[in-house]
């Protein structure tokens, strides 16, 4: 009989290219101006791929939600401002007064059906242990039907002025919320979060972190973060700001499910922002 481990190994090479491609790609707002300006026409990437790269634009209706956040007030930007290109899509919105801005956008959920080798291979690849140490013992299943969504958000700075909105929830099923503004806080720093789930503290989830450069992947194709830790029993984790530039905190929650349409459902989160 074939041992957990050798399956795995198995089953990373046979369909870790289709997983990957069906399912690796994580999600990012990268705003275009690592400062902006007051008053000013600006734009924010949104990423479906790495942090470095997109593999393809997010069609409008893939959209359960955009939000535009600065001084406590919602905007809700409409269709007409993003646009796309072959492998991007764009947000594009005029700043107001100097503030702390949150860009968020949440994803409708989608369906997806892969063999357990598939499975497995996708969870290695992404790095979704706790669920792939189980499947591994106990599936059962002939094939494998995911629900999922991606919620993700980008802190951005408007000209001098630091405000509180770099914690206001968007009410997105998964939400990483900072505990500090980035803003002011420097390289050598630490910064602590928490990870909301429909609301609550989600306790040891695990959780990765990284700036831009640092991110790529190992010789099986796994991920390599610059940090990777686990939320304690109130949904808060700290890591410490080893690199000036741009940042993401990232992670998949992911739970089986009893569903007549699907056996597991997971929820995607990012939030990137900058260090000084």
């Amino acid at each position: 009989m074939r041992s957990g481990r050798s399956f795995a190994a198995a089953a990373l090479t046979a369909g870790l290219c289709l997983a990957g491609q069906a399912m690796g790609h994580e999600m990012f707002l990268r705003p275009e101006a690592a400062k902006q300006q007051p008053d000013s026409e600006q734009a924010v990437r949104l990423i479906n791929g790495t942090f470095e790269k997109s593999e393809n634009s997010i069609p409008r209706d893939r959209m359960a939600d955009v939000s535009l956040v600065a001084a406590g007030k919602v905007v809700k930007p409409s269709a007409a401002s993003w646009t796309d290109d072959a492998t991007t899509s764009y947000l594009r919105y005029r700043t107001g007064a100097a503030a702390t801005y949150v860009v968020g956008v949440s994803t409708r959920p989608r369906i997806i059906t892969m063999s357990p080798q598939e499975f497995v291979a996708y969870l290695t690849h992404d790095g979704v242990l706790d669920t792939l140490a189980v499947f591994e013992k106990e599936n059962r299943l002939a094939q494998v039907r995911e629900r999922y969504s991606k919620h993700v958000r980008a802190v951005v700075q408007v000209g001098d002025t630091r405000t509180g909105d770099h914690a206001k929830s968007l009410g997105y099923p998964l939400e990483i919320l900072l505990d500090q503004n980035p803003y002011e806080l420097r390289f050598g720093r630490e910064l602590s979060f928490r990870v909301m789930f429909k609301g609550k503290p989600l306790a040891n989830q695990l959780v990765r972190a990284s700036y831009d450069g640092f991110h790529g992947h190992d010789a099986q194709g796994n991920h390599i973060n610059s940090h990777q830790m686990r939320t304690d029993a109130s949904g808060r984790a700290t890591f410490l700001l080893s690199n000036k530039g741009a940042w993401y905190i990232s992670l998949i929650h992911m739970q089986k499910i009893d569903d007549p349409e699907a056996d597991y459902e997971s929820n995607w989160a990012t939030v990137t922002f900058t260090v000084s």
